[in-house]
This record gives C-alpha cells, structure tokens and sequence, in this order.
C-alpha cells in the first residue's frame, strides 16, 4: 500500500463517461509510473444511455478510447460501487464527467483519497452544469478545477484550477478540446501534490454559485430574441444538463420543430423580414431572422425524423 510521498507505482480507478478522459488521462498516468487498473462506467445515466442506441454507441467508443489492458467495467446502479471498488484495492481513484456522488464509504477506500476534476473555477459554478451555466452567461473564459473529493458536489479542498479562454463560436468539440488541454497540463502536478499528501486549499464559500440542471423551457428557441441571445441559447444546450436527459435547443422552422446544434453570427446587413423567416441557404446551413438580425443556423436535424 502506498503511503503519502510515494511518487510512483499506484493502482488508479478511472471514473468517466468521457472517452477522451478514459484515453488521455490512462497514458498520462502511466507516463508518471501509475497503473490504471479500472475504468468504471455508470449504466444509465444522464449522458450515457447505454439502453438505447446512441447510448450504446457512446459506451462503445469508451471502450475504443480506453488503452489496451484497462478493464472497462459497466456499473448498474450505485449500491454496486463500493463493491467493485473494493474488489480493485484502488490507492487512488479520480473522477472526470462522472455523474455519481461518491458516498463516505468509497471516499474512505483508497489510501491517497479521491480527486474530481470540475470543469469550472470552483466555488463558481458547483452542481451538475457548469459549462452549461458558463456559456448561457456568455462567459468569455471558462474555468478547470482539481479538487479533493468529500461528502457534497464540488466542495472539496482545491489542488489546482485553471482559466482558459474561449472564441465566441469555438464549436462543441474544440471547447471540449481546450478543456481537455487544459486537465492534461495540471494533472502531473496534482499528481505530485497528492504523493506529498498535500490536502489543497479550502473554498471561499463566500464566492460560491450553484449550477443546476437547466429549466426544460429553456431549450425552446423564440425567433423574436436576438440572436445574441439565440445563439447563446444553442451553444449552452449542447453543453447542459438536464433532469429528463440530454437535449439541443430546439426551434420551429418551416413548420416543423428541429433540434439546433450550432449557430453563428451573420455579418451582413440585416434584411428587416419577420423573426423566424428562412432567409437564405447556403449547402446545410440556414439563415433565420432573429428580433434583431440574422443568424446562420450552421447544424440541425429534423426533430422527427
């Protein structure tokens, strides 16, 4: 069993739903001399649906990204980590997009503790959508936080944070990219604080937000607003959570409801038609008047189809 300094040879489960977390942060560890014994995966929860077939498809590219000789073991329900934790003797467990909170027992279970990665500059932005939160309040930068693991969501003493700034239509993947980036350069030396048995620094409680699931109603889109407002709409969808699952925004255009995944400013004059007049085509992309001008509808698929 390791004890505090230890600087090499740890047993570490991987907790994720995030097939880039599963890939990258196995080969970092390893390249720091740590063995990744486990991915633990939830079974249907919100973000990975393994019952249906996107949620199927998700659960297969975690077990694509995950390196060779990591086990991926699927959890069914929560009464039935501590279990299989147990039987993995972890001497540290890290967590990044896992929707689970981890109860006393498993905190209490690896020697060098637990730590979650927090996708924003905690205490800002604590609960279950923060990129979500972040993005509808047009924020221009987004944060990363390592924190030791406790009792409540994201309160836990912090090992490293970072800021990272954002271009206003960075789309999904390449705001993923930064985040990821962003995880990969703190991880050695939150590594290192761990082996020195470093507890971190406490929260401000003062400075702390909450970001909780969105309102179901926010995902519809009003053609009146102006597309500012529209477009930040549909880029913090695609990141939110949601109590009944994921969802994109959502609009009505030429009579049928679509889902809206990307959008992006129109440079152009604006023409004055009615908010949610279909302007222009340009191959998949659509031009739609919004209260105050247009916007190019860039990604969309028909909502019944």
């Amino acid at each position: 069993m390791p004890t505090p300094g230890a600087a090499s040879g740890w047993r570490i489960v991987l907790l994720t739903v995030a097939p880039a977390v599963a890939h990258d942060f196995t080969l970092a560890l390893r390249a720091q001399g740590h063995d990744v014994v486990a991915l633990v995966v939830p079974a249907g929860v919100r973000g990975l649906r393994p019952l249906d077939r996107e949620g199927w498809a998700e659960l297969g590219r975690l077990f694509e990204a995950a390196p060779p000789s990591v086990d991926v073991l699927l959890v069914s329900e929560r009464a039935h980590l501590m279990p299989r934790l147990t039987e993995l003797r972890p001497d540290f467990v890290l967590c990044f997009f896992f929707p689970w909170r981890l109860p006393p027992e498993v905190l209490a279970l690896p020697p060098l503790g637990a730590v979650n990665v927090h996708p924003s500059l905690l205490p800002r932005y604590r609960g279950p959508c923060p990129l979500g939160w972040a993005l509808r309040e047009d924020a221009r930068e987004l944060g990363l936080t390592f924190h030791r693991m406790d009792t409540s969501f994201d309160t836990g003493p912090v090992l490293a944070q970072e800021l990272f700034p954002i271009q206003d239509e960075d789309p999904e993947e390449v705001v993923f990219e930064k985040l990821m980036l962003a995880s990969r350069r703190l991880l050695p030396g939150v590594v290192e604080r761990v082996a020195r048995g470093d507890v971190g620094e406490r929260q401000a409680e003062e400075d702390a937000t909450f970001a909780p699931f969105f309102e179901a109603s926010y995902r519809n889109v009003d053609w009146r607003d102006d597309a500012r407002a529209v477009h930040l709409k549909v880029r913090a969808c695609r990141f939110a959570g949601w109590r009944e699952g994921r969802g994109d925004a959502r609009a009505r255009l030429e009579g049928r409801w679509v889902r809206v995944q990307c959008t992006r400013a129109w440079r152009g004059e604006d023409p004055h038609a009615r908010p949610g007049t279909l302007l222009a085509r340009q191959g998949d992309e659509l031009l739609v008047q919004c209260g105050d001008r247009p916007l190019w509808v860039v990604s969309h698929t028909v909502e019944d189809a």
